[in-house]
């Protein structure tokens, strides 16, 4: 392989390699569709500049091939995480390569065609490298001057890197590292990837002493509150607890008709039962750890951290559990997942969240429309066996995408015209769900353990959201609402037509099961008490509810965002 000699105009070639990252930073930009933030153009050319410095230190062509390669699919990487995802993938996900195990139908679904566009300008630069003579141009010929070079390049590239911090003194709209712990995909598209790793690495920071007391001293008065607020409620003794937490199911299939085709006939009929109580406008409060966020949403009443997965950074921390709740009040707490183990580490956030047993690999070897099935078969069975009173927290798979073929084949909506086959697919999905939920609410009552248990059923997160039901491309709030269904509830509320977060299920839940007075009562409302927010913002900013409600509120909801990444970060409950 012919080497650069050091006579080589390199300068010449990393100012032809910065427009080609330019172009590539430029496709993947456009690849994230979100409005409103069209500028910052300019800034990312110093990831331009940044990506391009290693052409200035190789001295063999084929580590820059190589170079070239990594990059690109690290861009791809970026591009199919959004696909699927609808955010930026964090750093720390890079690490939890057995996440990748089963999700090769996922992986390819996020695969477009149009992609190959971000390989041309690369190709193009290959091209150049392979035909460019270098030997009679001598612009970087001596030791000192590629030096000085180097180190103005590296100036020019902090100088811009860090002037939005400089001059933005307060938390703003201005400033990146505030943008991008509100809207992630935004700021992204804004300050591009240098302030992306930037944010990255501050959040994990450890936390400031700043920070600390701030935390602390919200969480005083939040106990103060809660205390005021505090009120007798019917005590349900020996209930058992029985979580399905649905993949990907969101309200907006829940009594839709399709012609004459209902989407969800059986859970349509367990919605309007008389001991059900239901809430439809649930916003999805999950992040980065997607799935895994929603069990630590329910089972701790904490919101995500602001960045990386909670189940991975966290999962050795302290955590006040609806778990620990109850075996306090002599339950005991099984998880059965369809998952192995190591996915989203939950053998080690099972243990965390205070459960006694994880069962895992439901799906076993069969397609993953059959993991259902077989997990409501085992998790059944195995709870005939159990001492009551127990909770069972069930997490399904059937319905995670991608939707590229209809798990059922003998439904009705297999005729019916849609805006494209996807969201066929995804209703179907959803329609064979709810066929197990109800085969498996059949075999509670011919055990005999349906009467003595309450049943909840919800959403992890949201997946097809109603927008693209409709054919709409502007993405709302409400086009996102997941479900949350109690059945067989002692208690029942006003405010099931209000907006609620994922995070008012876990405080729900402790109320629900006579737990009112257990330690920490999590950082949401309770939807059995007398007044709730009706307000609740979405991981991206987007707001839903609000209507007559005061900026205090909103404020102190959007607080507990900020607070729940320090209690995390610093595991704040190990000496709380």
């Amino acid at each position: 392989m012919k080497l650069f000699s050091y006579n080589t105009n390199r300068l010449f070639v990393y100012i032809v390699l910065v427009i080609v990252f330019y172009l590539s930073f430029m496709f993947l930009r456009f690849s994230l569709q979100i409005h409103g933030y069209n500028g910052g153009y300019f800034r990312w050319l110093f990831d331009s500049l940044l990506f391009a410095l290693p052409v200035l230190f190789c001295k063999r062509r084929c580590l820059i091939y190589l170079y070239l390669l990594l990059v690109n699919f690290y861009f791809l990487s970026i591009i199919w995480y959004y696909h699927t995802y609808g955010t930026i993938m964090p750093l720390s996900s890079y690490l939890m390569f057995y996440n990748l195990k089963g999700l090769g139908a996922s992986i390819f679904h996020s695969i477009h065609i149009s992609d190959i566009l971000l390989f041309l300008p690369s190709i193009c630069f290959v091209i150049f490298l392979l035909i460019y003579k270098s030997e009679n141009r001598q612009i970087l010929n001596s030791s000192s001057l590629r030096r000085n070079t180097i180190m103005t390049l590296i100036l020019i590239i902090a100088t811009g890197v860090t002037a939005p911090y400089l001059f933005n003194k307060r938390l703003s709209g201005k400033d990146p590292l505030y943008l991008f712990s509100t809207t992630e995909v935004g700021a992204f598209k804004k300050y591009g990837i240098i302030h992306f790793w930037i944010y990255q690495i501050a959040s994990f920071q450890s936390v400031s002493s700043d920070d600390e007391r701030y935390a602390c001293i919200f969480m005083e008065q939040l106990s103060k509150k809660e205390s005021c607020l505090a009120k007798s409620l019917p005590t349900i003794m020996g209930k058992n607890l029985i979580l399905i937490l649905v993949e990907s199911l969101q309200s907006w299939p829940i009594g839709l008709k399709v012609g004459e085709v209902e989407c969800t006939p059986n859970i349509n009929k367990l919605v309007i039962q008389e001991d059900a109580v239901f809430f439809r406008k649930v916003i999805p409060q999950v992040k980065d750890g997607r799935s895994s966020d929603a069990q630590l949403l329910i089972n701790t009443g904490l919101l995500p951290l602001t960045t990386g997965a909670a189940s991975s950074l966290c999962a050795a921390n302290t955590f006040p559990s609806l778990a620990a709740a109850l075996k306090m009040q002599g339950y005991t707490s099984v998880s059965f997942i369809c998952d192995e183990k190591n996915y989203w580490n939950q053998e080690a956030t099972t243990i965390a969240y205070g459960f006694d047993r994880l069962y895992a690999g439901m799906e076993g070897d069969r397609e993953r429309k059959y993991a259902d099935e077989n997990l409501f078969k085992t998790s059944l069975s195995t709870m005939q066996k159990m001492k009551t009173p127990f909770y069972a927290q069930l997490v399904t798979l059937s319905s995670h995408e991608p939707y590229m073929e209809p798990s059922l084949l003998d439904t009705p909506l297999i005729q019916e015209k849609f805006v494209n086959d996807e969201i066929k697919n995804y209703l179907i999905a959803i329609q064979l769900v709810d066929i197990r939920i109800m085969e498996f609410i059949d075999g509670l009552k011919r055990e005999g353990l349906y009467d003595n248990s309450i049943i909840v059923i919800t959403g992890d997160h949201e997946q097809m959201t109603f927008n693209t039901y409709e054919g709409r491309e502007k993405l709302r709030a409400e086009d996102c609402y997941i479900p949350f269904l109690i059945i067989n509830s002692p208690l029942d509320s006003k405010h099931t037509d209000e907006v609620i977060g994922q995070v008012d299920i876990y405080p729900s839940l402790l109320t629900l099961m006579g737990c009112s007075d257990y330690s920490f009562r999590g950082l949401g409302d309770n939807v059995f008490g007398d007044n709730i927010s009706n307000y609740a913002t979405f991981r991206t900013g987007l707001e839903a509810g609000g209507t007559g409600v005061s900026e205090t509120i909103k404020q102190h909801r959007k607080d507990c965002w900020k607070v729940s990444d320090i209690l995390l970060r610093m595991d704040y409950f190990a000496s709380h």
